[in-house]
């Protein structure tokens, strides 16, 4: 298998250690109240139900030193929806490929649609959106997504820590002129404005047929005037995926930026993403200190942390349940590995 793409394996077989993703052609479950989640690096999720696949972010082939997540771009062949949570590369650069093989549509900013028809993509494929007020909200079979603006991590208070994160690779050598080349390739398909930050990140609510929501956020950014005030006025969520970018020191990101996300969520159970390596701005940044702290913080509130490609299972017909110490409790997110 090569982990930048071009599965080379038989349609059903595993992909890195575990049962086929139905985005790769996989079967769904038979079980048609179940919901798989699965993280495959950065801020990229699939969430599928009832045979419907959602793909957030789309960021597969992702560059030298960074590691390979099992497949790439061109090995995804089934979408439904994409929901594309801001146009910076590391989320957005394999949306053009993604959505123009499958025929997914693309819920994204201005500023992504825009970049996404410079690449090639047809607009019939895109939804652009603001998120403004209380949002806008799409309907897809089985599924309802509302859009919130949000706000993207600030590089100002952060400054310090970026410049940091050289250390993680002063022990490899300078990048070859191929390597240079294919990282510059990889960024080019994102967006690199300054609106980005303020303007283009979006929140997005996806409330599931039979009343299981999911929150993702894909940067752990201030908390929006139009967030604040649309979960002001709602009970919660069952599963919030929210960033928690690896910096050198957690504490930080935890204090100021993840955990204010959480608490305005309220949900019962959270999937950090973004707290993997990436080649040349994040390195790998331990959960636990994030676990604690939600622990403290919001009691009511488990946190899960997957490898790339782990399927979680989230029956909704014992919807309600967090994760707890017992596995087998009704109702709790379940991973189930498959062997290679």
């Amino acid at each position: 298998m090569n982990d930048a793409g071009g599965l080379d394996m038989k349609n059903g077989d595993p992909v890195g250690g575990f049962e086929r993703p139905v985005s790769l052609g996989g079967a769904p479950p038979a079980d048609g109240d179940m919901l798989t989640v699965r993280w495959y690096g950065t801020t990229n999720f699939e969430l599928e139900f009832r045979d419907r696949v959602l793909l957030l972010d789309n960021f597969y082939d992702r560059g030298p030193r960074t590691p390979g997540i099992g497949f790439g771009a061109a090995d995804i062949t089934r979408a439904d929806l994409i929901l594309i949570g801001h146009p910076h590369y590391d989320h957005i650069a394999d949306t053009a490929t993604v959505a123009g093989r499958t025929g997914a549509r693309v819920l994204v900013h201005q500023i992504g649609a825009d970049l996404l028809v410079q690449q090639g993509l047809e607009a019939r494929h895109i939804e652009a959106t603001a998120g403004a007020g209380e949002g806008d909200v799409f309907a897809l079979d089985g599924f309802t997504v509302r859009v919130l603006h949000g706000v993207h991590m600030q590089p100002d208070p952060q400054a310090g820590n970026v410049r940091d994160t050289a250390a993680a690779w002063r022990d490899l050598p300078p990048l070859t002129a191929e390597e240079d080349a294919e990282l510059k390739a990889v960024m080019a398909r994102g967006s690199w404005a300054d609106a980005v930050f303020t303007e283009a990140t979006l929140c997005f609510v996806i409330d599931i047929e039979g009343g299981y929501r999911v929150v993702f956020r894909d940067s752990a950014g201030p908390l929006s005037a139009e967030e604040s005030a649309w979960f002001g006025g709602q009970s919660g969520a069952d599963l919030a995926l929210v960033s928690y970018a690896g910096r050198p020191v957690p504490r930080w990101q935890i204090e100021h930026l993840t955990l204010p996300l959480i608490q305005r969520y309220q949900p019962k159970v959270v999937l950090p993403c973004h707290h993997d390596e990436l080649y040349p701005y994040f390195w790998d940044m331990p959960t636990e200190p994030l676990r604690r702290a939600v622990r403290a913080a919001c009691p009511g509130t488990d946190l899960v942390a997957p490898t790339y490609v782990e399927p979680i299972r989230i029956d909704l017909a014992a919807r309600g349940a967090g994760l707890s110490e017992t596995a087998d409790r009704p109702g709790h997110p379940t991973t189930t590995p498959t062997p290679a």
